[in-house]
C-alpha cells in the first residue's frame, strides 16, 4: 500500500473519502443523490461558519510552521470575519430557524478566541490541511483520500471541530475519520502515529475549547479496510436504500428529504 499514485493513475481511478463512507452508512439514498447524481444542497449557516473558522486556523498554523508563533488573536478574528462574509455573499445558504449571519459571525469570533487562547499556543504544526491519497491495490476499485487538518512536529494527528454540545469520548473512540487518519499515517510513513487528538470548541454562550485524545490499533485499521471494501461493493451494486429511521431523516437535517419522500410517486 502506498501513499501516492501517479497523476495519470489518480486521474483514472475513482476515490472514496471518509465523508462519502459516512454518508453511505448514514443513508444510502442521500449518498446516491449527492455522489451518483451530483446534486448539491446549499450549506447551512453553521457550515459556513465552521468553514471560515477552519480557514482562519489554517492561516495561523501555516505561518506558524516558519514563525513558530501565533498571530495576534485579533488578526485571526479579522480573517475569520472576512472569510465568513465572503461565504455569505458568494453562495446560497440554507439558514436554520433562528440562524442569521450577524449572530453566526459574532459567535464565530468567540470560537476563534477560545481556540486561539486555549489550544493554539501549545500546537507545533508540521503539516496543515495536508491531503493524502492511498492506493489500496490494483484490484481495488477506489483509492482512499482525505485531509489531515493538522500534523504536529512530533507526528500527532489532530482534527479541529466545533460542536453544539461537548463531544463524548466514546464517540471519538469509534469515529471512523480518526481511523482513516491513522491508516493513512501508518501506510504512508510505515510507523504508528504517536497520538490522535480532537481539538474542539463547544458553542456554548461563551465558547469553550477542549482537547480529547484517542488511539487506534492495527486491528482497527484492518477492520476499517474491510469496511471500505464493503462500501465499495455496495456502491458498485448501484442499490442505495434510504434510512428513514435515522436521526438525520428529517427536512431539518437532510436537504434531500422532500426529493427522497416524493421519489416514486
Amino acid at each position: 500500500m502506498s501513499r501516492t499514485t501517479t497523476d495519470a493513475a489518480a486521474a483514472e481511478k475513482p476515490h472514496l473519502s471518509h465523508t462519502q463512507i459516512a454518508m453511505l452508512l448514514r443513508c444510502g439514498r442521500q449518498y446516491e443523490f449527492r455522489y451518483v447524481h451530483g446534486l448539491k444542497i446549499p450549506p447551512s449557516g453553521a457550515m459556513v461558519q465552521s468553514r471560515a473558522w477552519h480557514q482562519a486556523v489554517e492561516h495561523n498554523y501555516r505561518q506558524k510552521i516558519q514563525s513558530d508563533r501565533d498571530l495576534l488573536v485579533a488578526e485571526v478574528q479579522e480573517l475569520f470575519a472576512a472569510r465568513f462574509d465572503e461565504g455569505v455573499e458568494a453562495e446560497e445558504i440554507a439558514f436554520d430557524p433562528g440562524e442569521n449571519p450577524g449572530r453566526l459571525k459574532d459567535q464565530g469570533v468567540g470560537i476563534v478566541a477560545a481556540h486561539h487562547e486555549v489550544i493554539a499556543p501549545a500546537v507545533r504544526p508540521a503539516l496543515v490541511e495536508e491531503r493524502f491519497r492511498l492506493d489500496l491495490g490494483e484490484e481495488f476499485p477506489f483509492d482512499l483520500v482525505g485531509v489531515w487538518d493538522l500534523v504536529e512536529r512530533d507526528g500527532t494527528v489532530a482534527d479541529n471541530k466545533c460542536y453544539g454540545r461537548a463531544p463524548r469520548q466514546e464517540d471519538l473512540d469509534k469515529d471512523l475519520q480518526f481511523t482513516a487518519y491513522s491508516l493513512a499515517y501508518r501506510a504512508s510513513r510505515n510507523e504508528v502515529e504517536p497520538g490522535l487528538r480532537m481539538d474542539a470548541v463547544v458553542k456554548t454562550k461563551r465558547p469553550k475549547a477542549l482537547q480529547l485524545h484517542t488511539k487506534r490499533t492495527n486491528d482497527d485499521c484492518r477492520w476499517f479496510l474491510g469496511l471500505v471494501e464493503d462500501v465499495a461493493r455496495a456502491i458498485r451494486s448501484g442499490v442505495f436504500y434510504p434510512n428513514p429511521t435515522g436521526w438525520s431523516c428529517s427536512p431539518r437535517f437532510c436537504g434531500y428529504h422532500e426529493r427522497c419522500r416524493s421519489r416514486g410517486r
